[in-house]
């Protein structure tokens, strides 16, 4: 569920939307601090993250209600490599696209079709598009450095590996023809469980 408050995150870069230019889109750069990246890179669990920023280009739709963020970041970070445990760095490079939108007074006829679902069933309710669900614009403020944060965690690999770095005896390079001890059934030990019995 969306937050209906406005509350810092660990980089947060909050945007009044009385600032958009009215005939246009406007453009920003936005760049995390020194003590952002810190508390963005524990959030995000890893070693530590050199540095954070993006490119935005901010588009208000018709009708005022709904405000369209492209755009890309950039992040340098460090991480943990899963097969030497050396550290070694990552550099991430990814589009940006968000959409925000006053909920009091634009609230999609999808997002309601939604809250009414969640409301009567007990059951999963089908996830939507953000575009068809938007992040609330709060007391007229939406925050970017958290749309840019969120972003970078869906891009960090889960399992980061130096270039160069393999398995030297992963199960993926061990090759069994159907005479191999290794290959056997897995009702096997059943079997011979059963037989003792």
């Amino acid at each position: 569920m969306a937050n209906t408050e406005l509350t810092e995150q660990e980089w947060s870069h909050f945007f009044d939307i009385q600032d958009l230019e009215r005939n246009g889109a406007t453009k920003l750069n936005i760049e995390a601090s020194d003590e952002e990246l810190q508390d963005v890179a524990r959030r995000l669990g890893v070693k530590s993250i050199e540095s954070a920023s993006a490119n935005l280009v901010l588009n208000q739709e018709k009708g005022g209600h709904t405000i369209f963020v492209t755009g890309a970041f950039e992040a340098k970070l460090t991480q943990n490599c899963v097969v030497s445990m050396d550290d070694f760095e990552t550099v991430l490079s990814e589009p940006i696209e968000g959409w925000f939108a006053d909920k009091e007074t634009a609230l999609s006829f999808a997002a309601a079709k939604r809250d009414k679902e969640a409301a009567t069933s007990r059951g999963e309710v089908e996830m939507m598009e953000e575009k068809e669900d938007p992040e609330p614009i709060i007391e007229g403020v939406i925050d970017l450095g958290e749309l840019v944060t969120q972003h970078i965690s869906l891009s960090i690999p889960p399992y980061p590996h130096k270039e160069g770095v393999t398995y030297e005896h992963g199960d993926e390079n061990v090759q069994l023809d159907d005479k191999s001890p290794l290959r056997k059934n897995p009702f096997e030990a059943l079997k011979d469980w059963k037989e003792k019995r």
